[in-house]
């Protein structure tokens, strides 16, 4: 591996809030259904199930991590994606899944 230098805490800290925000269904959720195009809460709450409360707490962590932006229209906001490499980083864990179950099931991360 080589001239690989090692992230400092700063950095590391940066990492594992990104993998942070991958640690819920219900965020994963709000992404694949942002995927073709944007949203409000209120659709996004019936889509993905939950509360408004619970949808808007998910999406602000989510907007921080810089992975949707927000934009305000009239009196109601609207999420899209901002990084369409969530979708590959999603990909990735799919495929180990789908490694590991060997066959016996399929993740597909729908995009």
């Amino acid at each position: 591996m080589g001239n690989e230098q090692k992230l400092d805490r700063i950095a590391l800290e940066r990492v594992a809030k990104v993998f942070q925000a991958f640690s819920d269904a219900t965020r994963l959720a709000i992404l694949q259904e942002l995927k073709p195009g944007p949203s409000g809460v209120g659709e996004l709450v019936e889509r993905v199930g939950g509360s408004q409360g619970n949808i808007s707490k998910q999406l602000q962590i989510l907007a921080e991590t810089g992975f949707i932006r927000r934009e305000k229209k009239g009196n109601q906001v609207f999420y899209s994606i901002e990084d369409d490499s969530i979708f590959d980083m999603c990909n990735v864990v799919c495929s180990k899944l789908n490694r590991e179950s060997r066959g016996k099931a399929s993740f597909v991360f729908e995009i």
